[in-house]
C-alpha cells in the first residue's frame, strides 16, 4: 500500500503526508508527513513500525526543535 497527500495554497505545499507498506517482512509501515508556511518547513515528522522517529519544527528558517529517535527491534535498521 502506498499513499501520497498533499495540499497546495498559491502554488505552495502546505502539507504532505506519505504512508507506504510493505508485507514482504521488511518495512511494514512508513508514514512521512510535513507542513509549511510561507514556504519554510514548519513541521516535519517521520515515523515507522520499527521505533524509528524524526521530528523536526522550525520558525524563521531555524530549526527548533530536532529529535531522532531510533530503536532496532530485529537487530536492523
Amino acid at each position: 500500500m502506498a499513499e501520497f497527500k498533499w495540499q497546495s495554497l498559491n502554488g505552495r505545499v502546505q502539507m504532505a503526508e506519505f504512508k507506504w507498506q510493505s508485507s514482504n517482512g521488511r518495512v511494514q509501515m512508513a508514514e512521512f508527513k510535513w507542513q509549511s508556511s510561507n514556504g519554510r518547513v514548519q513541521m516535519a515528522e517521520f515515523k515507522s513500525q520499527f521505533k524509528s522517529q524524526f521530528k523536526s519544527q522550525s520558525s524563521n528558517r531555524r530549526v527548533q526543535i530536532a529529535e531522532f529517535i531510533w530503536q532496532s527491534l530485529n537487530g536492523r535498521v
